[in-house]
C-alpha cells in the first residue's frame, strides 16, 4: 500500500515545542536580530574601554551591554536544549560561550569574540543577494573579520592594561594603530608592552597575523591551482539541524529544472535541498543562482548509493528524495538504473516515511521499485515521446502542457486533501464550487479506499475522508 501524502507533499509531523524553538532560532529575521545585537555589544564594549563617552553616559550603556549579553545566553541555552548533537553544539558554539561566561568586569574584552560570530552569520547571507560575490570574496571576508576582531582584541587590552604605564600608549587611538602595525609587522611596533596581561596581548596579536598571513596566502594558493571546491557545510549551516528537507541523488540536465520548480512554488521556496553527486565541485550543476535561493542549496560531492553518505545529508529526516538518472559518471543505463534502485531501496529502508520520486530509464525496472514502496515513477523519454505524439494529433497543445507543468506562471497542478465539509459529497457538487469560489478545474480523485486515481472522475462519486483532489489553478484554495 502506498504512502499517502499531505497537501505538503509529506507525512506532517505535529511541531513540538523543541521543533518550534528550532525552527526559530534558525530563522533569518532571528539571525538579523543577533547581528544587531553583536554590533551593538561590541560597540559598547569598546565605548566602555576606550572611554569615548562620559561617565554618566557609560553609565547607561553597561546595563544595555549586561542585557544583550543575558540575550546570548538564552539563544545559546535554547541552540543547545534543539541541538541534535551536544558534541557538534560545543564545536559550533564555544567562543560565543567564552564571550558569554565572563561575569566580571576584567574579563569583558573577550566578548569581541562575537565578532567572529558576525562574520560568519554575515557571510552566509551574502549568499542571499549575489552568488559572484560568494564565490570572490567568502574566504577574503572571514580573513577581514578575523583580523578586524584580532586588531580589536590587541587595542582594547593594550589601552586597558597599558595606558596608564606605558608611555608609547596614552589613548585607545594610539592603541589601536599600534596593534594594526603589530598584527601587520608580527612584532610589537612603536613600544613593547610593559604588563604581564600587555604582553599576553602582545602575543596574540603576533600569532593571529602570522596565522591570517598564512592562511591568506593558502587561499591564494589554492585559487590558482583550482577553483575553491564547494563543501556540505559552505553556506555556515550544518546539515545535522535540517529537517524536512529535500534529497536529490543524482544530477543531469533535469536537476537544474527540478531545483528551480521547487522554489518557484511557495510551499517549497525555503525547503532546504541537499545535492549529491560525484561531480568535482558545484559548477558542474549549472544551476541558475539569480533564480535560486543560494543559501537553503547544499552540495556533496559522493556517492549517493553508500549508507553512509545518505546519514550525513540526514535521509532520517528528509522528506523527499528524489533520484535522477545520474550522468555526473560515465555509465551505461542500465547500470544507471541498477544505482537508482539500490539507492531507493537504501533510503526507503532507513526512511519508510519519506516521499521518492525516482527517474528510471527503462520502464522494465520498475517492478523493483514498486516492491520496495517508491510512490512515483518517472520514465524520461516515455513521457516526452507521449508529448510529441499528442502534439502530433492536437494542435496547440504544447502551450497548454508548458504551462500546466510549471509553477512560473498560469495554473499548475495541486494535490489537496478533501475538506470536511465536502466529506460525503459527490464530485458534480463540488466542481461548481472549485469553479465559482476558486478559479479552480477538478482534474482527478485519488481514493483512499482502492488506491487509485481516477482521472476525470465520474460525477455521482462520493467524497471519502482521506481522499486527495487533484486540481488545476493559479494558487492552491485555501479550504476549511
Amino acid at each position: 500500500m502506498q504512502k499517502q501524502l499531505s497537501t505538503n507533499h509529506h507525512q506532517q509531523i505535529k511541531p513540538g515545542y523543541q521543533v518550534i524553538l528550532s525552527k526559530f532560532i534558525n530563522h533569518p529575521i532571528t539571525e538579523y536580530a543577533i547581528i544587531v545585537l553583536i554590533v551593538l555589544s561590541v560597540a559598547i564594549i569598546i565605548a566602555d574601554i576606550a572611554q569615548l563617552f562620559s561617565a554618566k553616559i557609560l553609565a547607561i550603556l553597561n546595563p544595555i551591554g549586561e542585557a544583550i549579553t543575558i540575550i546570548f545566553i538564552i539563544e545559546l541555552s535554547i541552540r543547545f536544549w534543539v541541538a541534535k548533537s551536544r558534541r557538534q553544539f560545543w564545536m559550533d558554539y564555544f567562543l560565543d560561550i567564552l564571550s558569554v561566561l565572563p561575569l566580571l568586569r576584567i574579563f569583558r574584552i573577550l566578548r569581541v569574540l562575537r565578532i567572529l560570530r558576525l562574520g560568519i552569520i554575515l557571510r552566509r547571507r551574502i549568499l542571499t543577494f549575489s552568488t559572484i560575490l560568494y564565490r570572490g570574496f567568502s574566504e577574503q571576508f572571514l580573513i577581514l573579520i578575523m583580523i578586524i576582531m584580532l586588531v580589536l582584541t590587541g587595542a582594547m587590552g593594550m589601552s586597558h592594561y597599558e595606558r596608564h604605564v606605558n608611555p608609547g600608549i596614552t589613548s585607545f587611538y594610539e592603541a589601536l594603530w599600534w596593534s594594526l602595525m603589530s598584527l601587520i609587522a608580527g612584532e610589537p611596533i612603536g613600544t613593547a608592552p610593559v604588563t604581564t596581561i600587555g604582553k599576553f596581548f602582545t602575543l596574540i596579536v603576533m600569532i593571529g597575523g602570522m596565522s591570517i598571513f598564512a592562511i591568506f596566502t593558502g587561499i591564494i594558493s589554492a585559487v590558482m591551482v583550482q577553483r575553491l571546491k564547494s563543501t556540505i557545510q559552505e553556506n555556515g549551516m550544518n546539515l545535522n539541524v535540517l529537517e524536512q528537507h529535500i534529497i536529490i541523488c543524482g544530477w543531469n540536465r533535469a536537476g537544474r529544472i527540478i531545483v528551480e520548480e521547487l522554489q518557484v512554488d511557495k510551499r517549497f521556496k525555503r525547503r532546504d535541498i541537499v545535492i549529491v553527486a560525484e561531480f568535482e565541485n558545484e559548477s558542474h550543476l549549472h544551476l541558475n543562482y539569480a533564480n535560486i535561493f543560494r543559501e537553503k542549496i547544499y552540495f556533496l560531492s559522493a556517492d549517493y548509493t553508500n549508507v553512509n553518505i545518505l546519514q550525513t545529508v540526514g535521509v532520517q529526516k528528509a522528506s523527499i528524495a528524489i533520484l535522477l538518472a545520474d550522468k555526473s559518471r560515465p555509465r551505461t543505463d542500465q547500470d544507471r538504473d541498477a544505482r537508482t534502485i539500490l539507492a531507493a531501496l537504501t533510503i526507503e529502508k532507513m526512511n519508510p516515511a519519506i516521499y521518492t520520486c525516482v527517474e528510471l530509464l527503462n520502464r522494465d525496472n520498475d517492478s523493483h521499485l514498486k516492491m520496495i514502496g517508491v510512490e512515483e515513477i518517472v520514465v524520461g523519454d516515455e513521457y516526452s515521446g507521449n508529448v510529441i505524439a499528442a502534439s502530433s494529433k492536437n494542435l496547440g497543445i504544447i502551450p497548454i502542457l508548458d504551462e500546466l507543468l510549471t509553477s512560473r506562471y498560469g495554473n499548475t497542478f495541486f494535490k489537496m486533501r478533501v475538506p470536511f465539509l465536502w466529506i460525503g459529497k459527490k464530485v458534480s457538487d463540488i466542481i461548481p464550487i472549485l469553479k465559482n469560489d476558486y478559479e479552480a478545474m477538478l482534474l482527478a480523485l485519488e481514493s483512499s479506499s482502492t488506491q487509485k486515481s481516477l482521472v476525470n472522475p465520474p460525477s455521482g462519486t462520493v467524497l471519502g475522508k482521506d481522499d486527495q483532489l487533484v486540481i488545476i489553478a493559479e494558487k492552491c484554495p485555501e479550504i476549511i
